[in-house]
């Protein structure tokens, strides 16, 4: 998941064409678009007049293919750019499965497709030098998985890593070498600067030799709405390549077979209206638009050659700016809102407004979706939140027209390149989050985040993390930037780390204590797991593509060893008729004490050893299968492993074919998290399993500790009790997500949940942790469930935020009217001892928060006056409750102020009489303002602070002016002693 930018963009010029150079058009170039192309290193830019081809990592123009002004005349100028093989389980029913997997894995050459404006098709390929195992393991691109290339179709594809020539290239006027074996010769300012070497990367990597080639081209008559291609890239040879395209058109699908680019046969199917070809849950769609902005979807059937109609609930409200689906989320981008509609509930989910107008937009990951506009652009999640803004929205004006705005955008690895119509091509960096499995339930998951330049930045907050919280930066024990680490975890203490160089095969192993790092070569990881502190579980892949599992020990304070070997303690063969999906190694929150009868033949006591943790795995058949971790509990909570207990797999997950993010066993079944739902899987009879969806719209778990569930769902994050979300109640907390506040971490202890915010400008990017409090949900979570006052105030007493808290939730109760005997007793008990001081600015802040027509029955349930609470003030001597009273009082008197107050000896009108412990009565009480003004005088001439001292005088004159107004004409000796206790 990518969270927001490391730094400013680094932004370089794309070569347009000068009038006279090959462009005698009288229309000005633009450059339109930028595509990476799927299992390359090659980025492709297009303008109105040329291809340009770069190599993306590192960044520069190695290729470019210009347009004849002829050509240009008769076919029309470049209009959009279409790389091959992105959308390519579109064309499963037409291919075979083996081919869509693996095929374009295979092959040294890329193709993509350019329309014209007057509806022709190019057809380019981009012969590499090398294939895309030695780009992954040379680049660290993760341009494929390793762990997922097939065992058979794969095999040829691993052997195959050879190195083929580097790029030259020459100065055309000087005829001097610019770059020579892939490196610039001379790094200048201002060109390649990419390539700049810093002193933490001090290798870098070569630019290879591409060939660019315009293959075939195709003419239509009909206007070319969308286009998607799948070429088969086997080596059957040339002449039997299979290639496959489909083109929408205004009212028509047209699927191509085609066999070296020449036709072989094709499939039409009808629609109306069509707008964008999109790949919905597996299937190839068509998006509709009518003339009334009605929007439909179209399923394409391709074996029965038709299209199964379905017409959305929903109307767009004007022309679509683009348009793009995350697997059951359609999102519709229009020129001020986006809306994001469910597809499988058939409703809109969100609608989000924008100040500024969008320009583009589109799916960067399965996690994350990018809005542009003029001022900058947002990066979204699946459901609508907003993780990064790089502009204000609140700022409504929009920049100057000298900024032409991005035209189009691509990502891969943690970066962002965008180009502009003006030509600019601007690469952001982009810090992104390693997923880490929440599977120590004893402690919280620290956020972990990286960028392309080894640099891994930890943010771990404590359980009262009130103020700024520093995030922790280690770099990789490396000084090249070609790595690619998809594994990073840490153990329960964040005490050790260890990190997978995946295109290296390299294990690091950094212990945290005393920065020192352990390298352990030639493996093939496939996961990697911590158990507690101390063991490291693996699963991985033998040189025979043999799977195991492995688990290795660690000692915190133990020697260092040079071959992995030395610290294996357990592993184990899995069978090849095993495919698993997913491993889930789960550190209990509490160890189970299991009684085991010694071996010993001497002795037959009973040993107590504890089952410390679980290892549930799933595999493709839809079974788990348990491995009890046995364990002795040494002094300190230091954990040996004893035993690997296996237990028979059992049959029970529906959706057999989707990985599980997260297992967990609970009261004889499982807490499952598949998709976007929490499944509770329980057994109803002898080998039958009940599956019923506890949530839905699950974003993502935050973590899972102790006895809590912390996820995010929709456009909130809710707080579950395990047990009670077993038993589908309600959450003990719900807590709305804010704009750019995305959440990352929890610290349940404290009840905070802590977010990252990202502040940049031209010359700089920061990273702001913030926090979100729900701790007054919790403690009336447990007011609610009856939970002793004593339990609840021992266990967040010592927390900072404690009495707000209480504050917040009497002031809530007293403006719903509800019952505040529970919380005016956990007050009490909070404030017990010889001073109420607690008890007293907690009712004071309320006052202050609360409107004035709720005071009645706040002192009514407190069995309160206003004349009580300030002389509780004044006898225990609390000049600042006194003076937030003072305020509150005299803001709810203010009317008065300019009347003489003090009432006529013969006046017995209704208007004056008061009851006795009223606000008006309290207010004529010439002792009782001369009591709180003596408070407050006292405060501050004793003060050694002089804010607080300055505070203070300034209550305490503006009391004496209130005391004045009360005898405008001098009929008592009030405002003299008023004098007299200032002086």
């Amino acid at each position: 998941m990518l969270l927001g930018p490391s730094k400013p963009p680094q932004i370089s010029i794309v070569p347009l064409l000068k009038n006279g150079e090959n462009n005698t058009s009288p229309s000005a170039e633009e450059a339109l678009q930028t595509l990476h192309l799927p299992y390359s290193n090659c980025m492709v830019v297009l303008t109105t007049k040329q291809i340009l081809v770069y190599n993306y990592k590192p960044l520069a123009l190695v290729s470019s293919f210009v347009r004849s002004n002829y050509s240009l005349e008769k076919y029309g100028e470049n209009k959009r750019l279409y790389a091959d093989a992105v959308d390519k389980d579109m064309f499963r029913d037409l291919s075979p499965e083996a081919d869509i997997k693996f095929l374009t894995t295979s092959s040294s050459k890329v193709t993509f497709y350019v329309t014209s404006s007057m509806n022709f098709v190019f057809v380019f390929e981009i012969l590499l030098s090398l294939g895309p195992v030695s780009l992954y393991k040379e680049t660290g691109l993760p341009i494929l998985d390793m762990n997922k290339v097939d065992h058979d179709f794969g095999q040829e594809m691993m052997n195959n890593t050879e190195d083929d020539e580097t790029l030259t290239v020459f100065d055309r006027t000087e005829s001097t070498k610019i770059i020579q074996n892939g490196y610039a010769v001379d790094k200048q300012q201002g060109f390649l600067h990419f390539l700049t070497r810093s002193a933490d990367t001090l290798d870098e990597i070569p630019i290879k030799k591409v060939e660019l080639r315009l293959q075939v081209m195709f003419s239509f008559g009909r206007s070319i709405i969308d286009l998607a291609g799948f070429c088969d890239t086997t080596t059957r040879g040339e002449s039997k390549r299979q290639q496959y395209m489909m083109i929408l058109f205004p009212n028509s699908v047209h699927i191509l077979f085609l066999q070296n680019f020449q036709m072989k046969d094709n499939i039409l199917i009808d629609v109306s209206d069509g707008y964008r070809l999109l790949q919905c849950q597996g299937k190839p769609c068509v998006v509709s638009v009518d003339a009334q902005s009605k929007i439909s979807l179209t399923e394409l059937d391709l074996v029965g050659k038709k299209g199964i109609h379905r017409q959305f609930s929903y109307e767009a409200s004007g022309p679509l700016v683009d348009i793009f689906v995350n697997d059951n989320v359609l999102t519709f981008v229009l020129e001020f809102y986006l809306l994001l509609y469910d597809l499988n509930a058939d409703t809109t989910i969100k609608r989000i407004r924008s100040q500024t107008s969008l320009i583009c937009g589109g799916l960067i990951n399965h996690e994350n979706s990018i809005l542009f506009t003029k001022n900058g652009f947002k990066m979204f999640t699946k459901w609508g939140n907003c993780i990064v803004s790089t502009f204000d929205d609140d700022d409504d004006t929009e920049r100057s027209s000298e900024s032409a705005g991005p035209s189009g955008f691509t990502s891969i690895d943690g970066s962002i390149v965008t180009t502009s119509f003006d030509g600019k091509l601007s690469k952001w960096d982009i810090w992104s989050k390693i997923v880490t499995p929440f599977n120590n339930f004893r402690t919280s998951t620290p956020l972990i985040l990286q960028t392309e330049n080894n640099d891994l930045m930890l943010f771990a907050p404590t359980s009262d993390s009130a103020g700024n919280v520093p995030f922790q930066v280690l770099k990789l024990p490396s000084q090249t930037i070609n790595n690619y680490v998809p594994l990073v975890r840490t153990n329960g203490s964040i005490t050790m780390l260890a990190a997978f160089v995946s295109n290296k095969n390299i294990l690091l192993i950094c212990n945290m204590l005393t920065n020192i790092w352990l390298s352990f070569m030639d493996l093939n990881l496939i996961e990697i797991q911590w158990l507690g502190d101390e063991y490291l579980f693996c699963h991985s892949l033998g040189e025979d593509m043999k799977q195991w599992l492995r688990c290795y020990h660690f000692p915190i304070e133990g020697g260092t060893a040079s071959d992995l070997s030395e610290l294996l303690i357990w592993e184990y063969a899995v069978s090849s008729k095993i495919d698993i999906r997913s491993i889930h190694a789960n550190t209990l929150s509490s160890y189970k004490l299991l009684k085991v009868k010694s071996k010993s033949a001497e002795s037959e006591k009973l040993q107590n050893l504890f089952k410390t943790a679980e290892v549930l795995i799933q595999d493709d058949q839809g079974s788990l299968r348990t491995i009890d971790i046995i364990s002795k509990i040494g002094p300190g909570d230091n954990i040996e492993i004893k035993v690997f207990h296996q237990h028979p797999a059992e049959k029970v997950l529906v959706q057999k074919e989707r990985k599980c993010h997260w297992i967990m066993s609970h009261n004889g079944g499982y807490f499952v998290n598949q998709g976007d739902e929490i499944l509770k899987l329980e057994k109803a009879e002898e080998g039958v399993w009940k599956t019923s969806v506890l949530l839905d719209r699950i974003e993502r778990i935050l973590d899972v500790i102790d006895a809590g569930v912390y996820a995010v769902q929709e456009n909130k994050v809710v707080v579950y009790n395990i047990e009670e979300l077993w038993n589908s109640k309600d959450p003990v907390a719900v807590v709305e997500i804010s704009e750019g506040d995305y959440p990352v971490v929890i610290s349940p202890e404290a009840a905070i949940i802590h977010s990252v915010q990202f502040v940049f400008s031209n010359e700089c990017s920061k990273i702001i942790p913030r926090q979100a409090i729900y701790l007054d949900q919790v403690i009336d979570h447990h007011l609610a469930t009856g939970t002793s006052y004593q339990s609840i105030d021992s266990r967040y007493r010592s927390l900072q935020h404690y009495k707000f808290s209480l504050e917040k939730i009497l002031s809530g109760k007293v403006l719903t009217n509800e019952p505040l005997s529970d919380i005016v007793s956990l007050i009490n008990f909070y404030d017990q001892g010889p001073k109420h001081s607690g008890r007293l600015e907690i009712i004071s802040n309320c006052l202050r928060k609360i409107e004035v027509e709720h005071w009645d029955f706040l002192f009514q349930k407190l069995d309160l006056s206003p004349r009580d609470l300030l002389l509780q003030c004044i006898e225990h001597d609390e000049a600042r409750v006194l003076g937030i009273l003072l305020m509150v009082f005299l803001n709810y008197d203010g009317s008065k102020k300019t009347e003489d107050l003090r009432p006529d000896q013969n006046d017995t009108s209704p208007q004056t009489q008061t009851e006795p412990g009223s606000i008006t009565t309290i207010l004529n009480d010439d002792e009782l303002m001369l009591q709180v003004l003596r408070v407050l005088v006292n405060t501050a001439s004793s003060s050694s602070d002089r804010d607080e001292a300055r505070e203070f005088w300034d209550m305490s004159f503006q009391l004496a002016r209130f005391i004045q107004a009360l005898d405008k004409e001098n009929k008592t000796s009030l405002v003299q002693r008023a004098v007299q206790i200032l002086s």
